[in-house]
């Protein structure tokens, strides 16, 4: 004899309550892996939408590089206005750098929690410092709060790491950043004599 459990004057056999318990537990349980492994998707987004903001700010076009920063780099510097005078003080738009080739990005970490993911990209420009060749390594910090699908950064290089708590106070404690370098060409007389 089955035992029976009434729902609103329906007799369900315990034995398919039990395999619907189980089915919707592995149906959740395949969102939450699905979920899990959309980490190349998130990858490929984080590098697109660093891409868009680090094209904008080349090209000069400062309201897209505004839209794509993290929201609470544009409240630290007084809202929209504040943060284009920032960019501007900072001369990061000038003929210069859209002359220079275009930046290399390499993701180095990606944490996700729930729907939110944060990422590390590193940033590698070419440039020349005082007439020598130099690669400028500098960091993003970026978020998305849409499980991947838009991202919003902060580029590190134009702001003080110890700001980067005041500016972004929901990062990750999982993510490191590394500290910007500056990497001169060698001299090519001196790799002659060696």
């Amino acid at each position: 004899k089955e035992d029976l459990f009434y729902f609103e004057a329906t007799m369900i056999p315990v034995k398919a309550l039990k395999r619907g318990i189980i089915l919707s537990a592995l149906c959740w349980g395949g969102n939450f892996a699905l979920a899990q492994s959309s980490s190349p998707f998130a990858s490929q987004q984080a590098i697109l939408f660093a891409d868009s903001l680090n094209n904008a700010i080349r090209e000069g076009h400062q309201d897209e590089y505004v839209a794509l920063s993290y929201p609470g780099i544009v409240r630290y510097y007084g809202g929209k206005q504040g943060y284009q005078k920032f960019i501007e003080r900072s001369g990061k738009i000038n003929a210069a750098n859209i002359a220079e080739k275009k930046e290399k990005l390499e993701l180095l970490q990606m944490v996700n929690e729930l729907a939110e993911w944060q990422c590390i990209l590193k940033k590698i420009r070419e440039t020349f410092i005082d007439g020598r060749k130099a690669e400028i390594i500098s960091y993003m910090v970026g978020q998305s709060k849409d499980n991947g699908l838009t991202w919003k950064y902060i580029d590190v290089a134009y702001n003080s790491s110890e700001n980067l708590i005041y500016i972004m106070p929901d990062i990750f404690g999982k993510l490191s950043i590394p500290q910007r370098q500056i990497i001169f060409e060698k001299d090519p007389v001196a790799k002659k004599f060696k």
